[in-house]
Order: structure tokens, then C-alpha cells, then sequence
């Protein structure tokens, strides 16, 4: 069954594709390195627990969708506490060019990366 619109699901794929462009992110959008910065001040993470708080919204978000068998979502296990941002810290890293593009295109692409779903014929 799939609860997701298409519509949704085109938004999201092509968020995820977006890590070819190098375009800075949208005024207002908080980019993938101001999120990179937020989730490495230790003493910030665990004073509001925003950055696992995102991660985690949208890791259950894209598992909607590769549940529903959609190639945007993500598929796997659960997730132990703190993982998520360890995820997301070592994708940036690896990453800098997309230093400037918005946070969700970049949580979309780190999280696809760990947690593939298999292409189905």
C-alpha cells in the first residue's frame, strides 16, 4: 500500500537527485553545513536534541516511502540513539560541495546512502 502521493515522492526523489547541483541553497533554508555545525556542538545536540530530533523526522519520512517501494525512501533496521547524526556528520565530511545545499537534500542523500533500498525489476 502506498500512503505517500506521487507527488510527494517526485518532490522528494528529486531532492535527493539535487546532490549533482552545486546551486546554494534557497534564502531562508538552513543549508547542510549550518546542520553540519548544529549537530557537532555536542553541548547544543544534547541541550534541545534538535539535530537527531530532524534526522529522525526524516528518516521515518523516507521509510514511509521505501516502504511503500518507492526509490526515494531508504530501507533497513532501526537505528541505535545517536547514530543518525554520526550518519550525517561523516556524509558531510565526505562531502563538502554540498556545503550550500539545503538540509534535507542533504539528510535525503546521506541517509539513501546508509540505509539503500534494492532495486526491484
Amino acid at each position: 500500500m502506498r500512503a505517500v502521493g506521487s507527488g510527494s515522492a517526485a518532490m522528494l526523489a528529486c531532492l535527493a537527485c539535487s546532490g549533482a547541483s552545486s546551486a546554494p541553497a534557497q534564502p531562508g533554508y538552513e543549508t547542510v553545513a549550518q546542520f553540519y555545525r548544529t549537530c557537532s556542538d555536542e553541548t547544543n545536540r544534547k541541550a534541545n536534541g534538535r539535530c537527531e530530533a530532524y534526522l529522525a523526522s526524516a528518516a521515518e519520512t523516507l521509510s514511509a516511502f521505501g516502504n511503500g517501494g518507492s526509490e526515494a525512501g531508504i530501507c533497513g533496521r532501526g537505528v541505535r540513539s545517536g547514530e543518525l547524526s554520526r550518519i550525517f556528520l561523516a556524509w558531510a565530511a565526505e562531502n563538502r560541495q554540498a556545503a550550500n545545499l539545503p538540509r534535507l537534500a542533504g539528510v535525503t542523500m546521506a541517509l539513501r546512502r546508509h540505509f539503500p533500498c534494492r532495486q526491484t525489476n
